[in-house]
């Protein structure tokens, strides 16, 4: 019994062994191609300003994001509502239009959220 537990775990060693390398084998190792689904990733900016309208009953209407890059037009950006325990409360998204040289979005859809809750704005930019 011992010696069959043995074998069988050296089988399975060599079995996995064998899938890992068939694995490998289907990555390209040359510099000039995309390998295995990675790319880079450049960012079109790193600073944004913001500023919300807020309806009579205290609710978040829509967020006004300044500043975006004219190479960002074309893209979505997505602004996620955060309150102070760090959690969404909120979000929406709008198409980045084409502009000059910096661009305006308003995000609105919010739903019902409190302006007393959100202590600060989360952005994101996805390409077009």
């Amino acid at each position: 019994m011992k010696h069959l537990s043995k074998a069988l775990g050296f089988g399975i060693a060599v079995v996995a062994t064998f899938a890992a390398c068939a694995a490998a084998a289907t990555l390209a190792l040359s510099s000039t191609r995309l390998s295995a689904g990675n790319v880079g990733v450049t960012a079109c900016t790193s600073s944004l300003a913001a500023t919300r309208n807020v309806n009579n009953a205290g609710n978040v209407t829509q967020v006004n994001v300044a500043g975006i890059p004219a190479a960002c037009s074309g893209e979505t950006l997505s602004v996620t509502l955060v309150n102070a325990a760090n959690a969404a409360i909120g979000s929406g998204s709008a198409t980045v239009g084409s502009c000059g040289t910096t661009c305006s979005a308003t995000i609105t859809g919010f739903g019902t959220v409190s302006a007393l809750n959100v202590v600060r704005y989360s952005y994101g930019l996805t390409g077009a």
